[in-house]
């Protein structure tokens, strides 16, 4: 487990700890704490010592969870999605940070290390007075990097779903379906994600949100019309991915006929051949059969037989 502490005085000096030894959230003017992959005793303890509601610390434990804001009568509880994409597995990875928001503090629990989370952290211990001694700016701070995260990751997906699509229309490639399903599952997991983040920011928004400064809101649906932005990127390239899909589809089935045709085609020159053998390969004489030029009459006439067919069937564009 690792743990920080930001420690805020009244003189705007910020000092940084590894416990809450010593500290008491009364005569701070702002105290922020990180906890990564903590343990069962070090939540029990922070819930304690913040009195923390016991239905959000649960939350930590489930691993997952749907992105959520919940009011509490002296604090509120928060969890956000932190949306990665990893170029080897081409799978999203998805981090959730739990945060607890009060009047003068601000906890947050996570199990991985995240660089959004780092990024605004570091800044409060470089630069103080940035976030005014405030824990909502902070806040903000936070999922306003993780939005920004965004931007790129759907950029991405359009920009494979317009390469798929060229590949279809203009290089006449053959399509890999398991490609199109894989860009249609990690446009679908965006697509849930900006929705809930974008419920949760809309409820932040709110003027009558607790612990949530009025000069904030304006920020908040900056970030709020991002999330909007996102959401209708996604859903353009979902309409791109059914179509391509489709065209796939479509292309796929009329390989299948051209395939379907030449086999009958095929089968359609070798119809009267057959018939030819099947007629001298009877078990009665024919009068060809004591013929010392029969065998040679029989070869000849099933080759005039596939010329003509092949013939009819280039007139006939059965190829």
């Amino acid at each position: 487990m690792a743990t920080r502490v930001f420690i805020q005085d009244d003189s705007n000096q910020v000092k940084q700890q590894d416990s809450l030894d010593g500290v008491t959230l009364a005569d701070t003017k702002l105290l922020v704490v990180d906890m990564q992959d903590p343990g069962p005793d070090e939540v029990a303890a922070v819930g304690k010592y913040f009195g923390l509601h016991p239905v959000a610390l649960s939350e930590y434990e489930k691993k997952a969870s749907t992105p959520n804001l919940q009011e509490f009568p002296d604090h509120l509880f928060m969890t956000w999605d932190f949306l990665h994409d990893n170029p080897k597995t081409e799978r999203f990875e998805v981090s959730t940070l739990i945060i607890f928001l009060g009047a003068n503090y601000l906890v947050t629990m996570h199990a991985k290390q995240l660089s959004e989370l780092d990024e605004v952290l570091d800044k409060l211990a470089s630069n103080p007075a940035l976030y005014r001694g405030n824990p909502g700016p902070i806040l903000y701070a936070m999922i306003d990097n993780a939005v920004d995260e965004y931007f790129p990751i759907v950029e991405n997906l359009t920009n494979k779903i317009d390469k798929f699509m060229e590949n279809l229309l203009i290089e006449q490639k053959q399509g890999d379906l398991k490609v199109i399903l894989n860009l249609k599952h990690r446009n679908m997991s965006v697509r849930r994600l900006a929705a809930s983040h974008r419920d949760v920011v809309m409820k932040l928004s709110r003027r009558d949100t607790p612990f949530i400064p009025d000069d904030l809101v304006v920020y908040l649906l900056d970030v709020y019309d991002h999330l909007t932005r996102i959401s209708s990127d996604v859903d353009n390239n979902s309409d791109l991915i059914s179509s391509a899909l489709d065209i796939h589809l479509n292309e796929v089935s009329n390989r299948m006929n051209v395939t379907m045709k030449r086999l009958t085609a095929v089968a359609t020159i070798f119809m009267p051949l057959t018939f030819i053998v099947g007629l001298y390969g009877m078990n009665f004489r024919v009068p060809e059969y004591r013929w010392f030029y029969g065998y040679l009459y029989v070869w000849i006439l099933m080759i005039v037989v596939s010329v003509v067919m092949i013939i009819i069937a280039k007139k006939s564009d059965w190829f």
